[in-house]
């Protein structure tokens, strides 16, 4: 099974890379409006970014046999957020990055 994934353009940490990892291990790196794949086994998974301490959701799904699954991530510093991030890495470090099955 195939996983990819994208991560949006944003200003926040447009010149850091997100730790990529998968059942706890890192499997590499992700930048700004990049792209990250790589093969896993089929089967129950987990998937979380890291930057520093802050982190994603840490998103739980089920790999097909032989598929490709899509997912996405992006900076939650968007619009009126991007004014708040000391509010963020008090109150939720773990929402810094957003993490989703693509739709």
């Amino acid at each position: 099974t195939r996983i990819v994934l994208r991560r949006d353009s944003g200003f926040m940490d447009f010149t850091r890379k997100y730790k990529v990892l998968i059942d706890g291990a890192e499997a590499g790196t992700i930048g700004n409006g990049g792209r990250f794949e790589t093969e896993i086994e089929a089967g129950p998974h987990t998937l979380q970014l890291r930057i520093d301490w802050c982190s994603s959701n840490l998103l739980e799904f089920f790999a097909p046999e032989g598929s490709q699954l899509g997912l996405e991530c992006g900076s939650s510093l968007r619009g009126r957020n991007i004014w708040k991030p000391s509010r963020l890495l008090d109150e939720a470090p773990e929402a810094w990055i957003w993490l989703r099955l693509a739709a």
